[in-house]
């Protein structure tokens, strides 16, 4: 059958119904049928029959959930099949029971006493401002236990606002309890690991502390010793000795010289790792040209003018960092770009930076120090940030090999990466970054 046709304005005698299968006029699945307005009663019956027969089978299909219904004392006027089939009770049981029935549990073991007061302070609750919730176990007929959120919504006539008693949701939360009552054990344990890791930090600190102690005093004096020593021979011995011996002596106050700057850096590495970041906004321009001003000072780095090329970026970035231990990474990456380029006429010094973003990461300022020195194998690249690690004899090059050490500390405590490229008898260009903003 053909739908009836509808113009663009229907008559006044006319409105739609949205159910077409309420209305005694034939009709096909999915078309909207015209009900004449004469019989309004009939339909809004229908309507609100058909509303009750939704609302039964939601009540009587739920799973893992419940609804019942109380009346204005608080006891219970209807008790649906899926109430039945959550909590285990027959409804002769349960009708004319009061909600007191429904207290939680207090724990699982149900050992523990009962607030019979916390349903009924839940019901006043849903009474003043229209739903209350009140989580706890619950124990179904069978003994067993469940965890339920107990929902309670004040019903109202909607034309006289007359109370009419209150509907009861109950949602079996028993799994979402399990699950986090396991959160909680896991984060009971993370916190219980933390505090032991802390405490174990703590006692290495305090151990490094004693160290640096030992080092400072203890590891000394046998090394003035040595130069003393040293100094007393060369005296004795006067302007008479042998070359040779001249050596040996000029060879044991060098060594005990470096073991003493092995120690200054091994202190200065280690109070690095102890000394607390104070961020603020560092303008990198000025503090690169204080440890460019040191360094053309420095009577170790010092070169002829025209010897000496600097191509520094004429804009650096302000960056949030701790100006003094920025400023002896500038000190060290400087002093190695001088000393390794000593033999390059002219020598080259380029200084730059710029803003990356990688995807999603968030973004970083990248500087970097170029020159055109000896260079090094890059596949060593690894081994230059480590502790007393050098790639040059110690004859070649003087130092101790803790600069960048103390750099690659330094830019990580920053949240920075540092990292250096190289060919030899080419140059080599260092980087490090910073976060950005």
């Amino acid at each position: 059958m053909s739908p009836p046709p509808l113009d663009d304005k229907l008559p006044e005698s006319f409105f739609i119904s949205l159910l077409p299968e309420q209305a005694d006029v034939p009709f096909a699945p999915g078309w909207l049928q015209a009900v004449p307005v004469h019989r309004p009663e009939a339909y809004v019956l229908r309507h609100r029959q058909a509303t009750e027969g939704h609302l039964r089978l939601l009540t009587e299909g739920l799973r893992d959930a419940a609804i019942f219904f109380l009346d204005n004392r608080g006891c219970i006027s209807e008790w649906s099949a899926s109430a039945e089939r959550l909590l285990g009770y027959a409804a002769p049981e349960m009708l004319g029971q009061c909600i007191t029935r429904f207290t939680p549990v207090m724990s699982p073991d149900g050992g523990a006493e009962q607030l019979d007061d916390q349903m009924l302070l839940a019901l006043e609750r849903s009474a003043l401002l229209g739903q209350s919730e009140t989580p706890g176990w619950q124990r179904r007929a069978d003994g067993s236990l469940l965890w339920a959120n107990t929902v309670l919504t004040a019903l109202h006539d909607a034309d006289t606002e007359d109370a009419l008693g209150y509907a009861c949701l109950m949602r079996d939360m028993t799994e979402n309890k399990r699950l986090l009552d396991l959160l909680q054990e896991l984060n009971a344990a993370l916190e219980t690991r933390v505090e032991e890791r802390t405490r174990q930090l703590q006692d290495m600190n305090r151990d490094l502390e004693a160290f640096s102690s030992s080092v400072s005093h203890d590891l000394r004096a046998p090394l003035r010793h040595i130069g003393s020593f040293v100094q007393l021979l060369r005296e004795d011995l006067g302007t008479a000795t042998a070359p040779s011996v001249q050596r040996q002596l000029d060879t044991i106050a060098q060594a005990a010289d470096h073991m003493g700057q092995m120690i200054d850096g091994l202190l200065d590495f280690a109070r690095l790792g102890r000394a607390p970041l104070r961020k603020r906004p560092v303008v990198m321009a000025d503090l690169l040209q204080s440890s460019i001003n040191r360094a053309l000072h420095d009577p170790a780095l010092r070169r002829p003018e025209h010897e000496l090329q600097w191509n520094v970026a004429t804009e650096l970035p302000v960056v949030q960092g701790d100006g003094l231990l920025l400023s002896q990474v500038w000190d060290n990456l400087l002093a190695n770009a001088l000393k390794y380029s000593r033999h390059s006429l002219p020598a080259l010094i380029h200084i730059g930076a710029r803003l990356e973003q990688d995807g999603p990461e968030p973004p970083r300022w990248v500087f970097w120090v170029r020159d055109n020195g000896v260079g090094f194998n890059p596949q060593r690249a690894d081994r230059l940030f480590g502790m007393f690690q050098r790639l040059h004899r110690a004859s070649d090059f003087e130092g101790v090999g803790i600069g960048l050490a103390l750099c690659r500390r330094i830019i990580e405590r920053h949240g920075g990466q540092i990292w250096a490229d190289s060919a030899p008898k080419v140059g080599s260009t260092f980087y490090f970054s910073l976060p950005a903003g």
